[in-house]
């Protein structure tokens, strides 16, 4: 059994990390994260979401704060790292991994912190690293035990990361970053119950998550001590959260610094449930083949975990994008239709030429599929039918430097922001361990989300 040691060894990890210590394949990825989940807040500068958060945080501005990127206002660094995790998860886009959607909890609380405390580039990428590893590495052996209960993986962890990335960023030794990680279990929360409801509190969790974790930083940085059996002991969260007696701290540690588990997240073309990567894309293909000729029937042949996944068979009424984005028959029915599934599609719940294919899909629980390879099936109404089979693999999804690229580009485009204000923000990430401090990065955000 692990022992409440290994999270001070994950925390003297965490507070210890230097860019210089990661090979050039890894640091990469960590430039791709950073880049890719400031591309996906900025296309969700149209969001309502984003509009609330602000509404309800109206403070006075800070000009020692930091910058809110929704307006480029500098207020309380509680309240722009709230706003902006808000931002990077109204998309339902950031960056995947089994265990939760971290980056737009580690990012927020790693940029607001580097702002306010005039941490240079380099900083910032080391916290960014340390906070995906720790929430990523607590959450793998963890998070399907923690989802059946009904809680909600990303806040769970994001929380972890979110702490980890603002007390690296601040520079706290190892002692403290295990009080800022023991604390931080304290904060954990989240719950699935939006989806049932179809309300949409999603990315509000991920604003608590990272506000939290900035401020437990802030905790252990004045010396509070927090239990060091947090995450193992018999009322830890390992056991609170989970099936107690199981040993979710196995591998907490293993092959820590050698092997990144932060390298295995993956990035999301489209704005919705990441196991509908495929269905929209094998939609969007045999539509294209089919021309004019409706469908009869489609069969959606997926992993039973996916298939059963909650929300994933839900097949109206829609009256909200928390249903819209979970629901298998809606994407599939928009992919034939509009051959993608963008953030403004996701929210048009009356177009018909949709609504009326989706009582034609059945969600099969296939065990001859793998996860993330669906099937698909579609009887035209002329006799004909067509197949697509999901055989990309998933490396073609991992979230590489030229994959960031890609989609900051794709992003930029279907929120109407100029391609130079992208190739801005490109190059400042590309070059954020050369800054001495995060402005420039932060600005060319703001000069994105604020473009008219």
């Amino acid at each position: 059994m692990s022992s409440h040691y290994d999270l001070h060894t994950l925390a003297t990890y965490a507070a210890q990390i230097e860019i210089g210590d990661l090979p050039a394949d890894v640091l990469s990825v960590a430039k791709a994260c950073l880049l890719y989940g400031l591309a996906v807040g900025t296309g969700a500068r149209r969001a309502a979401v984003c509009r609330l958060a602000i509404a309800a945080n109206s403070g006075h501005g800070d000009e020692n704060g930091a910058t809110r990127l929704f307006d480029g206002r500098c207020v309380d660094p509680g309240e722009a790292v709230f706003a902006n995790a808000v931002m990077m998860s109204a998309r339902v886009q950031g960056d995947a991994h089994a265990c939760g959607h971290v980056g737009g909890m580690v990012i927020p609380a790693a940029l607001a912190t580097a702002e306010y405390t005039h941490a240079s580039g380099a900083r910032l990428l080391a916290a960014i690293v340390a906070g995906y590893e720790v929430a990523l590495r607590i959450g793998r052996d963890h998070a399907a035990d923690l989802s059946i209960r009904g809680l909600r993986t990303s806040p769970c962890y994001g929380v972890f990361g979110a702490a980890a990335a603002a007390a690296r960023t601040r520079g706290l030794t190892s002692t403290q970053m295990t009080s800022a990680l023991a604390l931080a279990a304290n904060c954990a929360g989240g719950l699935r119950e939006f989806v049932d409801a179809g309300t949409e509190e999603s990315p509000f969790q991920s604003g608590f998550a990272a506000r939290n974790g900035m401020h437990v930083s802030n905790l252990a940085a004045v010396d509070v001590v927090a239990a060091p059996s947090s995450l193992h002991g018999k009322a830890g969260f390992f056991n609170a959260y989970g099936n107690g007696g199981a040993d979710y701290g196995a591998r907490l540690v293993t092959q820590l610094g050698e092997q990144h588990e932060f390298t295995n997240v993956t990035f999301r073309e489209y704005p919705a449930n990441q196991f509908f990567r495929g269905i929209i894309r094998g939609m969007a293909t045999l539509g294209q083949q089919a021309g004019h000729v409706e469908p009869r029937s489609i069969k959606l042949h997926m992993h039973p975990f996916e298939a059963n996944f909650i929300g994933a068979r839900y097949a109206g009424p829609y009256t909200s994008a928390t249903q819209t984005v979970v629901s298998a028959p809606f994407c599939a029915a928009l992919a034939w239709v509009t051959g993608t599934a963008t953030f403004d599609a996701l929210r048009r719940f009356d177009d018909d030429r949709v609504l009326r294919l989706i009582p034609r899909v059945e969600l099969i629980a296939e065990v001859s599929c793998a996860r993330y390879e669906p099937r698909v099936e579609v009887e035209l109404a002329n006799g004909e039918t067509l197949s697509w089979a999901e055989d990309a693999g998933a490396g073609s999804y991992r979230l590489t430097w030229d994959a960031a690229t890609r989609m900051t580009y794709q992003l930029f485009d279907e929120v109407d922001v100029p391609k130079s204000l992208a190739q801005r923000l490109i190059e400042q990430a590309g070059a954020v361990d050369k800054l001495v401090d995060v402005m420039p990065l932060t600005s060319a955000v703001c000069a994105a989300t604020l473009s008219s």
